[in-house]
């Protein structure tokens, strides 16, 4: 067995950073999003995987500026923010009358075959 040594004071140092990564942990496991000051960034790989497209359906979204991103060393970085409020601007609600509405006039017009 090896025996480690270490000043006290960086021993607590090392405490209080694993305190921090274990709250931090916590906190995402129970959905608390980060202040803006601890934004999330995302890599376009990550962001295509999140919303289960491809990397160019990613790159036509930003062609379109449909979705906002920044630029660190030839990458492309995305505020997990940004990514949320572009899909709730364009996020269809539907009223069940609505919908109701739409498969009676549907079948009217189509009929079923």
């Amino acid at each position: 067995m090896e025996v480690i040594t270490m000043d006290s004071r960086v021993y607590k140092d090392l405490v209080d950073k694993i305190d921090k990564i274990s709250a931090f942990v916590v906190k995402c496991e129970a959905g608390i999003r980060p202040q803006n000051n601890d934004e999330i960034w995302l890599d376009s790989q990550e962001v295509a995987n999140l919303l289960r497209i491809s990397t160019r359906t990613l790159q036509r979204l930003r062609a379109e500026s449909l979705i906002s991103y920044s630029i660190l060393r030839g990458r492309c970085l995305y505020k997990l923010s940004e990514i949320d409020r572009a899909l709730n601007e364009r996020l269809i609600t539907c009223d069940p009358h609505t919908l109701d509405d739409f498969r009676k006039n549907y079948l009217l017009s189509y009929g079923s075959k």
